[in-house]
């Protein structure tokens, strides 16, 4: 199955013109499937109100398609995020009398300086046609598997939603349960409702998994092969910080961490003052542990700030 995964913002009505809204909760799936090839639309629903879902929402899309009609703090955090998290593929839709004129200087001098803008939302049908056409690009490596829902499913037993994040997940295949380290055999495998033996990177699966309950595997939780991750309570990080944020980090500053689906409290423990388009070196104790591979970012939030909540990146 050839699927291609898009984070929606701000509009429910091009959502739904790309696909059929399945899961929904704190945010939402829509699905489109044709054949062999697929689209999955993500949009963060409690958004605002709560900043994960946007960067669950970020990260499950490999692309985004943002809708703007008025220029507020949620437009500018939104636009934080998706360059701290490197969403460098990218299509703003402007409504309500918005000019490409405003955006530009926002996009300037940032990862999303390559982003499409588009004066009103298109002609949906082409745009899913032209979606349905693209071919994925398998990202290869040790299977890894992000989870985002689970529930117990009479005569299966414990279900997993996610995403693939690398390699293949196969039928019957042992994977570890990150960061507890426990052990379960994978089932069955559906990709769009379609029972089978195996899905690579880019698709969403629904794993039927054996010998556990829904919560040992609940959203945030990395379903990988034994070693291909570490387990940390710690993290020594460069961090760069936004050169729109408006705050500093310092040490004694409870803040939170995320990678993935994962989104931990944490403290500064050692490090200097960072302050936008700063970078430097920060000691961060979690408040529980993160499961990350050597590569992976770690994105620094500040649920305080009086600007974007998304402060910056680091990376070990």
């Amino acid at each position: 199955m050839n699927t291609t995964m898009l984070c929606v913002l701000n509009s429910e009505t091009l959502a739904t013109s790309l696909g059929k809204k399945g899961t929904e909760s704190d945010i939402t799936l829509y699905n489109h499937k044709q054949g062999e090839k697929a689209i999955s639309v993500v949009m963060p629903t409690r958004y605002p109100d709560k900043l994960t879902p946007l960067l669950y929402s970020l990260f499950l899309g490999s692309e985004v398609f943002m809708v703007i009609d008025k220029l507020d703090r949620t437009i500018g955090e939104e636009l934080v995020a998706c360059d701290v998290m490197g969403k460098t593929k990218g299509t703003i839709f402007l409504e309500n009398y918005i000019t490409p004129e405003q955006i530009k200087p926002l996009l300037s001098g940032t990862g999303l300086s390559g982003w499409q803008i588009v004066e009103g939302l298109g002609n949906p049908n082409e745009m899913r046609e032209e979606l349905m056409a693209r071919e994925s690009i398998p990202i290869p490596g040790p299977t890894r598997v992000s989870i985002d829902h689970s529930f117990p499913v009479k005569g299966l037993g414990t279900v997993c939603l996610g995403i693939v994040d690398q390699g293949v997940v196969k039928k019957h295949q042992e994977l570890t349960i990150y960061p507890t380290g426990k052990k379960s055999l994978v089932r069955s495998i559906q990709v769009h409702d379609n029972d089978v033996t195996e899905a690579s990177s880019g698709n969403r699966v629904g794993l039927a998994m054996k010998g556990v309950e829904p919560e040992d595997i609940g959203r945030g939780t990395i379903l990988a092969e034994e070693g291909v991750l570490a387990v940390k309570n710690r993290l020594d990080l460069t961090v760069t910080i936004n050169k729109f944020w408006k705050g500093a980090l310092k040490n004694g500053m409870v803040v939170h961490a995320a990678s993935g689906l994962q989104f931990i409290p944490a403290t500064i423990t050692m490090g200097g003052e960072l302050k936008a388009g700063q970078s430097g070196k920060l000691h961060i104790e979690l408040e529980s542990p993160m499961a990350l591979s050597s590569s992976d970012a770690v994105i620094i939030c500040w649920l305080d700030s009086v600007g974007s909540r998304v402060a910056g990146k680091g990376v070990q």
